[in-house]
Order: structure tokens, then sequence, then C-alpha cells
């Protein structure tokens, strides 16, 4: 006798997967634990603001212990300029730090609240909770870890808790498991790094080259977890959320990166060291990329059916891309033209120049996209691309077929291009004889 076979739905039901829930007690302490923690972390930023800010404007010699906004000739001129006073530049620091430690609060909240009973998710929010309320930010560090070695110990565990939890996440998620094995061994070398960088060299102001190297191998060990994880062992559905954290965190250190690029390269010295636009300007686009990052790591977990996200990321891809071609050939069209015009007369031509160069960029835009819509779908896209193309042309073949069995097996090919399964056939299903009808052969009616 045969024995019977599992389906796919019963290999992937709830009895026959790992349970990732927590239950009774286990699940009181963890929840109130959370509370606790949220609420005492909370509380700490809030009373420790008004220090911060008072911290930011006090005086002190440029070093590794002071954290002041040191403000240059050409910082005052910046905020005699545009009407400012060095309280704005600190209230504006503070403002920045406080809303960020908020929106990891919050986001570790919603995951509290929706999905608690989850190990990993109930994790997330822990690290949520501790990166951006102890370590993603400086107000506890510069005012509480200064005044006594038992705050300094408490802050510093805290933030090392935030630290080592945000980098192992990444080697936990999305099933909770260290995938592969051997990752444990590097998530305890993470929590030997950190222990030493905020305890030992206390280097989190002063890093040296080899601390560098650590902590980028640390980064790249991570990403190569993620790509094994996600190529030899993930669901469809966990694919689809680390897609998305990828997605973000892709935005979030690529935008990071780039703006610290071009700003080196373009901005006057003078103004990449200043610390009005350094908090203005650099301080508010850099945490805007990086918030990103926890964004997307809570759409990850919240979204039990979610967005398509390949969607999203072609459309960035070609918007993006879009973008930058466009800005490109505008700043070509308008130094070329009038360099052009300069060669005729001796007055500019800027009004001019510039219609022009809005009507050329206007009549490239749809040609320009759907010629980066094409070429990204082939590039990253193949086979949607190929499986789309080969659908529609078969459906307008099939306007014109009539023969039964040529259109048998063009439907088959059809269908083996663009799925692609493991073997195929057809039944076609014979029409039911009406005996009822006069005229009919076979048998007496029933």
């Amino acid at each position: 006798m045969n024995k019977p076979s599992l389906s796919s739905q019963q290999l992937t039901s709830p009895a026959t997967t790992r349970d990732t829930r927590l239950h009774g007690r286990w699940l009181l302490i963890a929840r109130v634990s959370w509370i606790v923690l949220t609420l005492f972390l909370l509380t700490l930023n809030a009373v420790m603001i008004p220090s911060y800010d008072a911290v930011l404007q006090a005086h002190c010699q440029p070093g590794p212990q002071c954290f002041s906004i040191q403000l240059t000739a050409y910082d005052r001129m910046l905020l005699h300029q545009f009407g400012l006073s060095p309280g704005f530049l600190a209230a504006y620091r503070v403002m920045l730090d406080a809303l960020s430690v908020l929106i990891y609060c919050v986001l570790g909240m919603l995951i509290f609240w929706r999905r608690s009973a989850d190990r990993m998710a109930l994790f997330c929010a822990f690290v949520l909770v501790l990166f951006g309320a102890a370590g993603f930010t400086n107000i506890l560090q510069d005012t509480l870890a200064p005044f006594s070695p038992a705050w300094f110990v408490l802050i510093g565990t805290l933030d090392a808790l935030g630290q080592t939890g945000f980098l192992i996440f990444f080697f936990l998620f999305p099933s909770g498991r260290f995938v592969p094995r051997w990752t444990r061994w590097i998530a305890l070398l993470v929590v030997l790094y950190w222990i030493y960088t905020i305890f030992i060299s206390n280097s989190l102001y002063s890093q040296n080259s080899w601390s560098n190297l650590v902590f980028f191998a640390l980064l790249f060990s991570v990403v190569g977890a993620q790509v094994y994880r996600y190529r030899r062992v993930s669901t469809f559905r966990e694919r689809q959320q680390t897609r998305w954290v990828v997605f973000g965190f892709s935005i979030g250190i690529v935008g990071f990166v780039l703006f610290l690029g071009l700003g080196s390269a373009f901005l006057p010295s003078a103004l990449q060291q200043s610390g009005v636009a350094a908090t203005l300007v650099a301080g508010t686009i850099i945490y805007g990329f990086l918030l990103l990052i926890p964004i997307s790591i809570a759409t990850a977990i919240l979204r039990s059916r979610l967005y398509d996200i390949d969607t999203i990321i072609n459309k960035a891809l070609v918007y993006g891309l879009l973008t930058a071609l466009l800005a490109a050939v505008y700043a070509g069209l308008i130094i070329g033209l009038e360099s052009l015009f300069g060669l005729f007369s001796r007055q500019g031509a800027q009004p001019p120049v510039i219609v022009v160069s809005t009507l050329v960029i206007a009549a490239l835009f749809q040609p320009l996209r759907s010629r980066i819509q094409r070429v990204i779908d082939r590039r990253f896209y193949r086979r949607k691309y190929d499986a789309h193309r080969t659908i529609a042309n078969f459906s307008v073949r099939l306007r014109n077929q009539v023969e039964l069995s040529q259109l048998s097996e063009e439907l088959i090919a059809v269908v083996q291009e663009t799925m692609q399964p493991a073997s195929i056939s057809l039944w076609l299903r014979q029409p039911p004889r009406n005996e009822n009808i006069p005229g009919s052969t076979g048998g007496p009616p029933i």
C-alpha cells in the first residue's frame, strides 16, 4: 500500500511549520518589559531635552568631549544674514533628535500593538526603541552619560543593546533564525565589538582605522547573510519582506552617501565646515534618508499582504534615472545656449534660453521615459518582460487562428515559455450532447 503524500498546503500549514509565537507567562513578561523600557527611555529623553539644549549652546574648547555647536565667524555671518540666532540653531538640532526618537518609538509601538505575540516582531520592537532612544541620537549620551559613572554605565549599556540588536536583527530577519547557522558567531562578534567601542575605547567620537574596518566587515557579513537567505531559504512572502527592507536600506544609505559625496565635491570648504549648514541642511537630509530604514522594516513586518514592491522599485529606478538624465540635459542646454548666444551678442539671453530648454525637456520627457522603462524591464525584469511580450503576441495571433490543433500547440508553447512548468498537458472538454434535440443521433432520451 502506497504511503499518502503531503500536499503543498499541508507542508506549509501552521501544524508543520515552526511556531514563532510566545505564549503564557513568557509573553506577559516580554510585553511588560517592553512597556517599562519604552516608558523609561521616553521619560529620560523628555526630561533631558532642556539640558541637551543647554549643552548645545554651551561654550567649550573643541575636543572629543565637546558636543556643542562651534560657531565660526562664517557661521555667525550666515546666521545674521538669515536673521537667526544660536539659540534657534540649537533648538532645531534638539527638534531633529527628539523627532527621530519619537518616530522610532512610534514604529516600535505599532509593531508591539499589532504583532507583540510574534517573537521576531517583538524583538524588532525592542530594537527600534533601544536604538532610536539610546543610540541614534545624542540626547542621553551628551547629558546623562558624562554626569556620573553610574549613568555612563546605564546609558552605555542601553546604547550597546540598541547597536548590537540593530545588526543582529538583519541576521535573524525575517524568519527569526540564524541563517546560515554560522552567523550566530558573527552576532557574538557584533556584541564584543560594541562593548569594546562604547566602554573600552570610547571610539564613538574618534574612530580609528581598524575599528572602521571591523565595522564594515560586519556590515558586509549582514549583506551576505541576507543574500544567502533570500536565494536559498526564504519563502515567497519572506522574499517580499526582504525586498521592502533592502529597498529602504538601499535608498537610505545611497542617499546618505550621495549627499556627502556631492557636498564634498561641489560645496565650498567654508560651507562644508559650517555648523549652520551641518544642522539646518545636512542634518535634515541625512536624518530623512536614514529614517527610511526603520520605516521600511516596520512596513515589512506589519503588512500581512505586502504591496507589490517590484512595482515600486521599478518606478523608483525609472523616475530616478529619468530625473538625473533630464537634469543633466537641462543644465547642458542652459550652458550651451548661453555660450552660443554669447558668441553673437554681448548681452545675455537668459529668458529665451530658459524657454527653449524647458520646451526641449518637455518634448524629451515621454520618449525618454518609455525608453528607460524598456531598458530597465529588459535588464532587471527579463522574465516578466518576455512573458508580457509573448502573451501580447499570442493575443494578436489568437484573433486569426481557426485551426483547433494549431491553437492548442501555440497555447502549450505560450504556457511553457511564460510559466515554465515541470510538465504540461492540455485537455479539451467535449461539448455535451443534448439528447432531447430532434434529429440528434444517440440512444433514446433518459
